[in-house]
């Protein structure tokens, strides 16, 4: 394997590392090559191949038993559709086994009465989780997400028509229905990285009139909802968003590591 040249390293290095997973024979063997010899196979330092590993514990990919070495978690690479690492809505779609559509709905200036998501935050609240200036727009953006042409996700996106390249960008955005995040990395350079999420459900009639409209029953059981803001990579907000998720589509599914106090009597 080629030497790694990036400024990420330790983000390519668990690529790396994910990818010699891949080509392990879990069944036969789960154990990962010590730290020193993935530092030399891959060309960088013992201190990054043990934060690309790390991060791959905090994610359930593997386990690090001390004095033993680290082991693949092999129930975790059965698992097609991640919480975290988050995928994006047509990823997810397409992992659960449908063919993934989008409908984009509407780009335009939010309306500064409504509320984000079923009244939980005003608009003023969003514009601060945003950090917007005072002369920056509000934009509002929705899309529908389709699993073999059944309605099965809504997202309602909110960010700073700044981000967006101002009414240039806003003009190309109304009939943009690729990532979101890719436009906004486009035209500014911020690219998204990290979000902090609130997980709720949302009964039917919660959920917003443009998405029933588009299911010719109506939404007739709960959703999920996952509100989040979205970072870049300085940390600074860019989108806020509310998603709702048909569970019977998607099914997410995380590893998580167990947090017990057993000294504690």
């Amino acid at each position: 394997m080629d030497p790694l040249k990036t400024t990420s390293l330790s983000a390519r290095a668990q690529e790396a590392i994910m990818q010699i997973i891949e080509g392990m024979d879990l069944a036969q063997d789960n154990k990962l090559p010590r730290e020193e010899l993935l530092a030399s196979q891959l060309g960088v330092s013992r201190t990054t191949i043990r934060q690309a590993l790390n991060n791959l514990a905090a994610e359930g990919v593997v386990s690090r038993r001390q004095g033993k070495g680290t082991f693949v978690n092999v129930d975790s690479i059965g698992i097609r559709v991640t919480f975290s690492p988050c995928m994006e809505l047509m990823q997810a779609i397409r992992n659960s086994g449908f063919e993934p559509s989008v409908r984009l709905l509407s780009a335009h200036a939010a309306d500064e009465s409504s509320g984000f998501s079923s009244g939980r935050y005003s608009m003023d609240d969003v514009r601060r989780m945003l950090e917007l200036e005072a002369g920056d727009r509000l934009i509002e953006h929705d899309k529908v997400f389709f699993a073999d042409g059944e309605p099965c996700a809504f997202c309602r996106d909110y960010f700073g028509a700044s981000v967006a390249g101002g009414e240039a960008g806003l003009d190309e955005l109304e009939r943009y229905d690729d990532s979101l995040y890719r436009f906004v990395y486009n035209c500014s350079g911020r690219r998204v990285e990290w979000d902090k999420v609130e997980i709720d459900v949302a009964a039917p009639d919660d959920l917003p009139a443009v998405f029933t409209s588009q299911t010719p029953r109506g939404a007739s059981r709960p959703l999920l909802c996952i509100r989040s803001v979205n970072y870049d990579q300085d940390s600074r907000p860019v989108v806020c968003a509310v998603e709702y998720v048909d569970t019977s589509v998607i099914r997410y599914n995380l590893v998580r590591q167990k947090a017990v106090d057993y000294q504690r009597q």
